[in-house]
């Protein structure tokens, strides 16, 4: 994951730039982009420390490992883009709405602001690329959300200091508060899905089931239940029909074979819990199943 880390070093860049902007300017909607991008500087910095948590070994204590601690550091992180910082975002819009202050710019304001615009894009860009390989990964997907964030409050600050008309820079200070609402409460619902127990993504759920029925021996799958344990990992627990003649040893090798094909099909599953039962009405459950899931929305 090393766009998180890039993401956190060139925040760090562009925090520092912003702060040169607020002091050579000013502006309602600069001194607002300056408090986003300090809350992205810290969203940066807790989802690289999450991730060096995630990849502690399993142990007695914790035995499904650490993977939830992204999930953890990513809503302490958006609680404190939603609360202290939003609230000081729109203070400052409501403060420029109420006086009218003169907007000053300057031509190292603006291109400071430039500079951090680069910046940002720079890591917008490079988390679209590691999201397509990392699309479930909360810290890719924070990142993402997070850049596009900043380019469009950097625009914004910009624009308050070309058009220095002290409306715009009101308006603009709100619109920037109001990234910092959307990006934070966004964020902060996919982390706490995870952490309550969230199922796995429903495509992943429905290879498990057809995998499960076209095995021999295998009557139908009465239920399945699955468990986010951690960026890319599963956990599912299956409810299976088979007869009641089969043997110990039968059963024992359904388990393996049905395990082994899971995860040759569906690497991201990465434990398998296996209930066997004889069968019951009504019968093939396995297609309500897949009806259900299909009508789901994630």
């Amino acid at each position: 994951m090393r766009v998180v880390y890039a993401s956190l070093f060139l925040n760090g860049v562009a925090l520092a730039l912003k702060a040169y902007s607020v002091s050579v300017s000013t502006s309602a909607s600069v001194d607002a982009e300056f408090l986003h991008g300090l809350g992205d500087f810290v969203n940066s910095a807790l989802l690289a420390t999450g991730l060096m948590f995630m990849y502690r070994k399993p142990s007695i204590k914790f035995p499904f490992g650490w993977g939830r601690t992204i999930y953890v550091f990513g809503l302490l992180s958006a609680a404190i883009l939603g609360g202290f910082l939003f609230s000081l975002s729109l203070m400052k819009g409501l403060t420029q709405l109420r006086t009218m202050e003169d907007v000053v710019s300057s031509q190292p304001a603006i291109v400071a602001l430039l500079l951090a615009l680069a910046t940002d894009m720079a890591v917008l860009i490079w988390a679209l690329i590691e999201s397509r390989k990392y699309s479930e990964d909360p810290s890719v997907v924070g990142t993402v959300v997070e850049n596009l964030a900043d380019g469009v409050g950097d625009l914004t600050a910009l624009m308050s200091l070309v058009f220095l008309n002290p409306l715009i820079d009101a308006y603009g200070a709100f619109i920037i508060s109001g990234i910092l609402l959307f990006s934070s409460l966004n964020l902060g619902l996919k982390y706490f899905h995870v952490l309550i127990g969230g199922a796995a993504p429903k495509n992943v759920v429905g290879r498990a089931i057809k995998v499960a029925v076209s095995l021999p021996h295998v009557i139908d799958v009465n239920e399945v239940k699955s468990l986010v344990v951690a960026p890319d990992e599963y956990l599912l627990i299956m409810e299976i029909e088979v007869s009641p003649d089969l043997s110990t040893e039968i059963l024992e090798d359904l388990r393996n074979e049905l395990s082994e094909r899971l995860k040759e099909a569906e690497p991201r599953i990465k434990y398998l819990i296996v209930e066997f039962r004889t069968p019951r009405e009504p019968p093939a459950s396995f297609k309500k199943l897949l009806d259900d899931l299909i009508r789901l929305k994630e």
